[in-house]
């Protein structure tokens, strides 16, 4: 009998919700792994998305849980390949680097991946720290990127190993529950819909002053805005600022939502905005296009591989709040522009089912062993 590679998947799970744990429970739920023996590494933490890439007491405890576990997996399975993500923060850097270090001693081959918007900065480092972190960078015998940008800086920073493009994706649960919703396009009154981390870098104060704008001209908009908080006080900035423009009745926020009730929020809007200053390839636009919701976003991270403008979606500039107010009334007002960017979109994330994504990272895996 043919022994079959042991891969070790390294990563959290929901909840939180994110890129990290969507693909991890992709990967861990995808026929394309079947031709491995695979476990699993919880990398969970179960601390609010907020605690994300700080140095403190909890964040150190979990990575010291997180060096025995993967230690021990790696002492009992012995596994051949080693998949695992990378985190773009400078503190989470350091300890999936750490990670690394303890699968590659064991003579495991290994696969990073990479999501977050801010790994340029980590490229970026110059003098000592930069060899460091070149020469951590180097454990790694594939890099996965979101897009093709990512993998052109990869290519000119002078990685040595293989950079593939591999993509976000979305769950099974998610693309079956979107499929069997059949959507009306005709409203009275079309509502928009946020989900992300809430705070400046999705571009939530941007989108108040928006609403505000809107309000004030006797054109008022509502958007309801799904996400906890990105970064510790700025939800209470948000709600000071939302006092202040005085759009309570038009800014819903709803915090974090899973499950049936972030399906009915996708069920329930008619476009969605995400006006972003930085981001890798966000997995909600996949969510939205399943549920044939037109898009409003900005042109940042590796989305050009997947947005085009008035192909399928609507691309505005990050910070201009006037081509948001515009985007937003236009959407609004057309029926057959929701319809057409809507209908296209959901055809243009085809590629990017699980099936197809997981598929790419286990035929990766299967040629280097």
């Amino acid at each position: 009998m043919m022994v079959k590679t042991r891969v070790l998947v390294l990563g959290p799970i929901p909840p939180p919700v994110g890129g990290v744990e969507t693909v991890t429970k992709a990967i861990l739920e995808s026929r394309a792994f079947e031709r491995f023996e695979v476990t699993h590494c919880d990398l969970t933490k179960g601390r609010k998305k907020e605690t994300q890439g700080k140095i403190d007491f909890g964040n150190v405890r979990w990575a010291i849980i997180h060096f025995a576990r993967m230690m021990r997996s790696m002492s009992l399975l012995q596994p051949h390949v080693v998949y695992m993500p990378v985190a773009a923060k400078w503190a989470g850097f350091w300890r999936d680097m750490v990670l690394a270090w303890i699968a590659k001693r064991s003579g495991a081959k290994l696969v990073g991946h990479i999501h977050g918007p801010k790994f340029a900065d980590i490229l970026a480092k110059k003098g000592v720290i930069g060899s460091v972190t070149r020469a951590r960078l180097d454990q790694f015998d594939v890099l996965l990127v979101l897009g093709t940008a990512w993998k052109d800086l990869f290519e000119g920073y002078g990685y040595r190993g293989q950079v593939s493009v591999v993509p976000s994706t979305l769950t099974r649960e998610f693309f079956e529950v979107a499929n069997a919703f059949e959507r009306k396009y005709e409203s009275e009154n079309p509502v928009g819909l946020f989900v992300g981390q809430v705070g400046h870098r999705k571009g939530v104060f941007d989108l108040l002053e928006v609403l505000h704008r809107l309000k004030a001209a006797g054109q008022p908009a509502k958007v309801m805005i799904v996400g906890a908080p990105e970064y510790s006080g700025e939800w209470d900035k948000l709600m000071r600022r939302r006092d202040e423009l005085a759009v309570n009745d038009v800014a819903e926020f709803v915090g974090p939502l899973q499950g049936e009730a972030l399906y009915e929020c996708f069920r329930q809007a008619s476009y969605f905005v995400l006006p972003s200053y930085r981001e890798g390839l966000p997995v909600v636009f996949f969510e939205a296009a399943a549920f044939e919701l037109p898009v409003i976003a900005t042109p940042v991270g590796v989305s050009a591989d997947l947005l085009k403008h008035e192909h399928n979606c609507l691309l505005i500039n990050p910070g201009n709040v006037e081509e948001i107010a515009n985007a937003i009334k236009r959407m609004r007002a057309s029926v057959s522009e929701r319809k057409q960017y809507a209908r296209q979109l959901k055809k243009d994330i085809e590629r990017y089912h699980p099936d197809n994504v997981c598929g790419l990272i286990a035929d990766i895996i299967t040629g280097m062993v």
